[in-house]
């Protein structure tokens, strides 16, 4: 896989806080990515001057808010790298996550969407940070997959204004998807007080059954692409 050859596509919602940091661990990879796709969805803070500070090497687009699932479409779409990746703006890769993602697939061409570890963290009121034990983290943030499979079999729904992580998984299996997950951690998630909902499993039993349904009607038996 050639450097260069990776878009990372952030969406952000009001991420003024924590958007340069998210942006800075892409950049200390150890396999360079070759492309920052930014959306912003209707921020009202600081999130353009951040973006505009961020310096060279950054693709930004504005959109009216629509939701975490449209702007990683729209990021995807205007990507032009051959592989695609997603940060959320208040989460974090670690240094190695391209590194052992492009190995993996460069070693099984067949797997079409590779995960990783991922673990949460909370930075307390005296800047001390508290981080829980890894475990699979099967979401968006900790993925990385070939930008055409993505555009023609793993689109977000875009009406589902919550859990779309969840539901975008749920769409992967589904689909049959031929996925692998890496043994190292990928991904810091950060909790903080306005994102605590879709911390841990990602929703309520009765929010994941709800999806379970609609992703069922959608595919019908639910089978193979």
């Amino acid at each position: 896989m050639n450097p260069g050859s990776v878009s990372v596509v952030i969406p952000a919602h009001n991420a003024a806080s924590y958007l340069a940091e998210a942006v800075a661990s892409i950049r200390a990879q150890t396999a360079p990515v070759g492309e920052i796709v930014i959306v912003d969805d209707g921020s009202t803070d600081a999130t353009p001057e951040v973006i505009a500070g961020l310096g060279p090497g950054l693709a930004y687009f504005r959109q009216p808010k629509q939701g975490a699932a449209a702007a990683r479409n729209h990021g995807a779409e205007k990507a032009t790298g051959p592989w695609l990746t997603f940060l959320d703006a208040d989460d974090l890769w670690s240094p190695i996550k391209q590194a052992v993602q492009q190995a993996l697939l460069q070693a099984n061409p067949g797997t079409e969407v590779v995960f990783g570890q991922g673990c949460n963290f909370m930075i307390a009121a005296d800047g001390s940070r508290r981080e829980e034990a890894p475990r699979p983290a099967l979401l968006p943030s900790a993925a990385m997959m070939r930008r055409d499979y993505f555009l023609s079999h793993a689109r977000f729904d875009e009406t589902l204004k919550r859990n779309e992580a969840v539901g975008w998984y749920l769409q992967l299996q589904a689909r049959r998807a031929v996925m692998a997950v890496v043994p190292e951690l990928v991904l810091w998630r950060r909790v903080h007080d306005t994102n605590l909902r879709r911390q841990g499993d990602g929703g309520r039993a009765d929010d994941l059954r709800l999806l379970r349904e609609k992703i069922k009607r959608g595919r019908g038996e639910g089978g193979a692409r």
